[in-house]
């Protein structure tokens, strides 16, 4: 390497490692208060710890350097060469960039997704079946739930990814699905009950029924009808899509995105030409959003 003459001040080292602390104390305290699983799947949190742990290295390391009393640093050698800003605007514009989103992180409450996003995502109501009404173009995202789960498997914490099941599990949850007069919806197995619901619709019709989740509506929904909507992750929010039931019955007063615990009967429905379940709402009641919103998709375990 060669050494090469700067008279540029060693604010830029010092300034970005102080961003890079920023950045680490905020994925410290979305792991502190659990939210960062408004953001990514919980089986994504290993790759966290790491980034973390870099992000305290090197900016430790510039900082160091930003106050190191040398007035000169080195050249990489590489094609080319490595520009600062060449004004105190530029950097202001530059690192603004940074230090905006890591203050906004620190100092405000972390958002969980609504009707506003739904609008653009995937909505599937029922099942990925070939049933199965995607209103909205886009990938297809998990959810979980825990109802008739089999003893066999170990279900997962709130701020953990359900274990996935097994065949002989699905096919075991199905049966006990089919045979129970009532069924209630969990996190921990949400995408496997819902698709069963959907893959054995007519078995299902007049079962009761309890689920959870945040009141969204279409544009071209009668007004006594919602969707009692999850979110679905796979990896991160960016990949998110919309599962739910529809229901109808005395709804038209009720705001979108106010979570809501449906308990009614299972029927069948035609919509948009496909035949999906719907809920005869008996009972509801408002509840808070839970501390984690999202459902997770965690597929089939190959036996």
């Amino acid at each position: 390497m060669k050494r090469m003459n700067s008279e540029k001040k060693t604010y830029h080292h010092l300034i970005r490692g102080i961003i890079l602390i920023g950045f680490m104390l905020l994925l410290l305290k979305l792991l502190l208060t659990n939210n960062i699983t408004l953001f990514i799947a919980p089986k994504m949190n290993g790759f966290i710890y790491v980034t973390l742990f870099i992000f305290l290295l090197v900016g430790v390391l510039l900082i160091f350097r930003g106050t190191s009393e040398e007035n000169a640093h080195y050249d990489c050698d590489c094609q080319g060469e490595h520009y600062y800003p060449t004004s105190k605007i530029k950097s202001l514009f530059l690192y603004s960039i940074f230090i905006i989103p890591i203050t906004t992180g620190l100092l405000f409450a972390d958002h969980v997704l609504g009707s506003s996003v739904a609008k653009n995502r995937t909505l599937k109501l029922g099942a990925d079946t070939q049933d199965l009404v995607n209103i909205h173009p886009a990938k297809k995202n998990g959810e979980s739930s825990d109802q008739g789960r089999p003893d066999s498997t170990t279900s997962s914490s709130s701020a953990g990814m359900p274990e996935p099941l097994t065949q002989t599990e699905y096919t075991s949850l199905t049966s006990n699905l089919i045979l129970s007069p009532s069924i209630n919806v969990t996190d921990d197995t949400y995408v496997p009950m819902v698709n069963i619901i959907q893959e054995n619709l007519e078995k299902m019709v007049g079962k009761t029924i309890t689920i959870k989740g945040f009141i969204y509506r279409e544009k071209n929904f009668f007004q006594d009808q919602i969707v009692i909507a999850r979110y679905g992750i796979t990896c991160c929010v960016a990949d998110a899509s919309v599962y739910g039931i529809m229901a109808k019955g005395k709804v038209a007063s009720l705001p979108n995105d106010k979570w809501i615990q449906v308990t009614g009967t299972i029927d069948q429905t035609i919509f948009d030409g496909a035949s999906i379940p719907i809920i005869n709402i008996q009972d509801y009641k408002m509840i808070p959003i839970p501390k984690q919103p999202y459902v997770y998709d965690a597929g089939e375990r190959i036996e």
